[in-house]
């Protein structure tokens, strides 16, 4: 099985490596797990390595130290061929740039996209200050944040029952691509069972057996009777949060045989979802504040959505021990009107068949409770709440900046298809409010992509 690592550290060893180095010393520290090819080498192809373990980084830390790009005219420079796979395989990227260091007037047509990416300036009077930022703009897996408690995380659990995200490889038009997809396991003496649902729709079965108190053997099948996709998985027992193995067998859509990594990461589930009221209101315009750009959310917004509550909602999830905000998401009834409004006045015929439709206008969930799967209970919980309203027609947006859309894996999982994408959607916005996009600045260049579900 492949090795995964927390983060990927690219550099020109030449002029780069006191700054990787130290970089990688301060998140050794931390306790996480990071790839530098001077430490972490094993036997086997150097080529082979460096492009699986950036596959399987959750996050690409680029050193930018004097002349780092200078040599990337070269199809064979290896600083060229890994930003290359980071760009390709959508890694998170982030610059780490020493003083001396400038971008070249040209940079070749497959790694230009690289100046557009989060950056931290280093020099040797700042470093703890920018090391702590830099480690701020990582996306970090749940498994390994401290914020949890043994209650809440169930490192005392003694079942493996509950809910999971799993993480698993696969194959997209012949390109190795990691997969998400929340999961559910009961356990049962030896014997475990569940079910896993991947893009919203494909539901698949789970039954194996525990051995020796260890490891996990069983066998996968398609809920659907007419799909063929039928295999068996090994898992071994880490701790009763995580689970790494593989998963091996027949893909019915390509017609081949296939095997891959698999790994279930527990979920946290202490939250409790109840109705805004007016004490959140710092709470969210906080959260809004760090996700969404200072002041997008104001106060008076949030005031607005509690005096409504006739066609303006919002829900807010909350730690169920410490009452900590999690997340929310505001959620609306729209006419036909409001929603061609929304979309810029793009045509889709798909709007002019109700009356009225379900818009999801804004969902936040906290940045440490991230890859919890917290935004697609939120999401669900107003899929329901429309439902019961009759509306069963529902557009949301979400943006996309450098070729990356925020919501595209948690609402294509929930059902919802992308229908169209408007560039520069919230520029005058921006301006006319003040505020600043986290991905921008002021004003906001972001497109908007519109999605939809039925």
């Amino acid at each position: 099985m492949r090795e995964t690592f927390d983060a990927f550290i690219s550099y020109r060893r030449n002029t780069g490596s006191t700054l990787a180095n130290r970089i990688y010393d301060f998140f050794v520290s931390r306790r996480l797990s990071v790839f530098l090819d001077t430490s972490e080498m094993k036997a086997g192809k150097f080529s082979e390595q460096i492009v699986n373990n950036i596959i399987g980084a959750g996050n690409f830390i680029l050193v930018l130290s004097k002349g780092a790009l200078d040599n990337c005219f070269d199809e064979d420079d290896w600083v060229r061929k890994e930003i290359k796979t980071a760009l390709g395989y959508n890694v998170n990227i982030v610059l780490a740039i020493d003083d001396d260091f400038s971008f070249p007037q040209d940079l070749p047509d497959d790694i230009k996209e690289i100046r557009n990416f989060e950056a931290v300036f280093f020099n040797n009077n700042n470093f703890k200050e920018r090391i702590l930022h830099l480690e701020k703009l990582l996306i970090l897996s749940p498994v390994l944040n401290e914020y949890l408690s043994e209650n809440d995380y169930g490192k005392k659990a003694t079942s493996l029952t509950g809910e999971y995200m799993t993480y698993y490889e696969d194959y997209e038009n012949g390109k190795l691509v990691i997969r998400r997809a929340p999961a559910k396991l009961k356990q049962f003496f030896s014997r475990v069972t569940g079910d896993t649902v991947f893009d919203g729709t494909r539901k698949w079965k789970l039954s194996g057996r525990v051995y020796n108190g260890s490891r996990i053997v069983g066998i996968y099948s398609a809920d659907d009777k007419f799909d063929e996709g039928i295999g068996t998985f090994f898992l071994e027992i880490k701790n009763f949060n995580h689970l790494e193995g593989y998963w091996s067998g027949y893909d019915s859509a390509n017609r081949r045989l296939t095997t891959g990594s698999y790994v279930f990461n527990r979920l946290f589930t202490s939250y409790s979802i109840y109705d805004v009221s007016k004490k959140d209101i710092p709470s969210i315009c906080a959260l809004a504040d760090a996700a969404l750009g200072k002041d997008y959310v104001t106060p008076q917004t949030v005031a607005d959505l509690i005096d409504d509550g006739v066609k303006s909602f919002c829900i807010v999830m909350k730690n169920s021990y410490t009452d900590e905000l999690l997340g929310f998401c505001v959620y609306k009834i729209i006419s036909k009107e409001e929603a061609v409004d929304i979309c810029k006045g793009k045509v889709l015929p798909s709007l002019y068949a109700e009356d009225q439709l379900g818009y999801l206008a804004t969902i936040v969930v906290s940045e440490k409770y991230r890859g919890n799967g917290l935004a697609t209970v939120l999401i669900d919980k107003v899929t329901d709440i429309f439902a019961k309203m009759n509306i069963t027609h529902i557009i949301s947006t979400a943006w996309k900046h450098i070729g990356k859309i925020n919501l595209q894996g948690v609402l294509t999982r929930c059902g919802y298809k992308k229908v169209t994408e408007i560039p520069d959607y919230w520029y005058e916005d921006s301006i006319k409010k003040g505020y600043s996009c986290p991905q921008c600045g002021n004003p906001c260049h972001c497109s908007c992509v519109i999605f939809e579900k039925f």
